[in-house]
């Protein structure tokens, strides 16, 4: 019995605990945190590495802060000079990504330090069986990551189709959570496409001219990526708030389905864009339009793997809930 009400006190006031524990922190790092994102490339790119190496996302920052400051000192002062650009990391900061992000990483991290101290407490058969169910969990975030290559081209359907699998994965979820922010923003970008598809001179018989250049074309591209990939990690912030306090039993290979289906609509956006870009620079040399292409299809890749480390990281919220209600369960 000292070994159970050992488990039950720690688990008894964890989700109340790391959701606050989330808040507080995010109130200390503020406001000025954010600021830190530069207006060139804030280092994005390197994000799912530092992640890897177990780097914080405030170190993240740092590094992209300082790579900044470089990259302004040896930039030209002449404003007539410069060409509007579209910066991942700002617009991603923008659509609040950044928040939302780091708000998962303290739930996360401290769900994680809850799960260690679960562990210590237990020994014996129930620590190797605990051990047993958590690698269960643990199994489902062992995600293949879907091939595109193999991945077949959608009807411009408005985004109906992914707000469709979105509502039906949810469902499954068994948790009171919308993706209305999500949906919006994917209807928002297929609009924007779909726009800018149509040509300048609908009834001439000259080749077509769409009426958007191909800088344009690329602005909202990247815009389009950072706004669906702010909206997918705010989504899974919001389910690990939700799955810390409430009781429900939230399967990981749903939320792997749900991963996927974000990558998928990803990549399927980022062709259209270059389809889109490729009429639209069709007149333009090679040098000019081929990097904005690459850096569509860069940035789709980086959109990718910034949604699937925010997937990875609700892999300690699960655990300290299957735990949670287990010892709800043996005090039953």
């Amino acid at each position: 019995m000292g070994m159970l009400s050992s488990l039950t006190s720690v688990v008894q006031n964890t989700g109340k605990t790391v959701v606050s524990g989330g808040l507080d922190a995010l109130e200390f790092i503020g406001k000025k945190t954010m600021d830190m994102i530069a207006e060139g490339d804030p280092g994005f790119k390197k994000t799912k590495g530092l992640m890897n190496r177990n780097a914080t996302l405030s170190q993240v920052l740092r590094e992209a802060k300082e790579r900044e400051e470089l990259q302004t000192a040896g930039a030209e002062s002449s404003d007539s000079e410069k060409k509007a650009v579209a910066h991942y990391g700002m617009l991603f900061d923008e659509f609040q990504g950044l928040s939302h992000l780091e708000a998962l990483e303290i739930l996360s991290r401290e769900s994680e330090s809850k799960v260690k101290s679960v562990l210590t407490t237990l020994s014996g058969d129930q620590l190797v069986q605990l051990r047993e169910e958590l690698d269960q969990i643990k199994d489902s975030f062992s995600m293949v990551e879907f091939d595109e290559e193999e991945e077949e081209e959608t009807e411009d359907d408005g985004g109906a189709e992914f707000e469709k699998e979105l509502t039906e994965l949810l469902e499954g979820l068994h948790v009171s959570a919308t993706a209305d922010k999500l949906s919006q923003a994917c209807k928002n970008i297929c609009s924007t496409v779909s726009d800018m598809n149509k040509p300048l001179n609908k009834e001439s018989d000259e080749e077509e001219t769409l009426r958007h250049s191909a800088e344009e074309v690329h602005a909202a591209a990247i815009r389009s990526l950072a706004e669906l990939t702010a909206r997918s990690i705010e989504l899974f912030h919001k389910l690990a708030e939700i799955i810390l306090t409430s009781s429900s039993c939230v399967e990981a290979g749903i939320l792997s389905q749900l991963t996927v289906v974000l990558c998928k609509e990803i990549s399927q956006l980022s062709k259209k864009f270059t389809s889109c870009l490729t009429t639209a620079g069709s007149s333009q040399k090679g040098d000019v339009l081929n990097p904005l292409i690459t850096g569509v299809f860069l940035e789709a890749s980086n959109s990718a793997s910034y949604t699937q480390d925010a997937f990875q990281l609700l892999m300690p919220i699960l655990e300290i809930s299957h735990i949670q209600r287990r010892a709800e369960f043996s005090e039953q």
